[in-house]
């Protein structure tokens, strides 16, 4: 099976809960597997950092699958290296996605808000994927204006021949609004050949319990 990229149609989205949920999926079926963000912005001691909860949900705590860089800044990666005088460097993903391959048998990485985010100037979210062959779970909003998003994000994709998994439509509401109601219906039509999940909102501020919660929604969808 391909490894995975978890992209988002922005920031805010869910993108670690849906990318840790795929993880103790695969695990729980058997498989050895490793999450991987590249790069982190609006890193803080507040709260656990997406690519702990990663290594959490993949039950493997390597040196390996920590970020290339990590910011304080909640700015796009490339906008927030230059800043910080620290930009990531393509070839340094190339060679660390060669060896937790190694390390495991499937490679999940997350990206960084949306498909066309800078992580590094003329390097891409986009550009990872590509050049590692990996095929993209879209997820987006449950409400209101994710059909344009994930349109938009789908065609991105397809342009530069990026397989799609699937979408995930994550946070759906306990009383799910109109847009909430026949948002996967409408993406099935837009998108016919592309499975739609739809994950509901959890009532926990812990990411990782959120994303255990989220297993039963997205098992199939690897």
């Amino acid at each position: 099976m391909a490894d995975l990229l978890v992209t988002g149609t922005d920031t805010g989205v869910g993108k670690t809960v849906i990318a840790a949920a795929i993880l103790i999926s695969l695990r729980e079926r058997g498989e050895r597997v490793v999450g991987f963000k590249p790069t982190e912005s609006g890193v803080t001691s507040d709260t656990p950092s997406d690519s702990a909860i990663l290594a959490k949900a993949s039950g493997l705590d390597t040196p390996l699958a920590r970020p290339l860089v990590h910011f304080e800044e909640a700015l796009a990666p490339a906008v927030a290296g230059e800043r910080a005088g620290h930009l990531l460097i393509p070839k340094a993903v190339d060679d660390r996605i060669r060896a937790l391959r190694t390390l495991a048998g499937r490679v999940i990485v997350e990206g960084a808000g949306g498909a066309l985010v800078p992580l590094a100037w003329d390097y891409t979210v986009l550009d990872l994927a590509m050049r590692h062959g990996l095929e993209a779970i879209i997820v987006g909003h449950a409400g209101l204006g994710t059909l344009n998003h994930v349109a938009l994000t789908f065609e991105a994709l397809r342009s530069r021949r990026i397989p799609v998994r699937a979408v995930v439509l994550n946070s759906r509401s306990s009383t799910p609004s109109l847009p909430e109601q026949t948002n996967p219906a409408a993406l099935a039509r837009i998108l016919p050949a592309i499975p739609i999940a739809v994950v509901p909102r959890h009532d926990t501020a812990d990411t990782l319990l959120a994303a255990y919660a989220s297993v039963p929604f997205v098992a199939n969808l690897v």
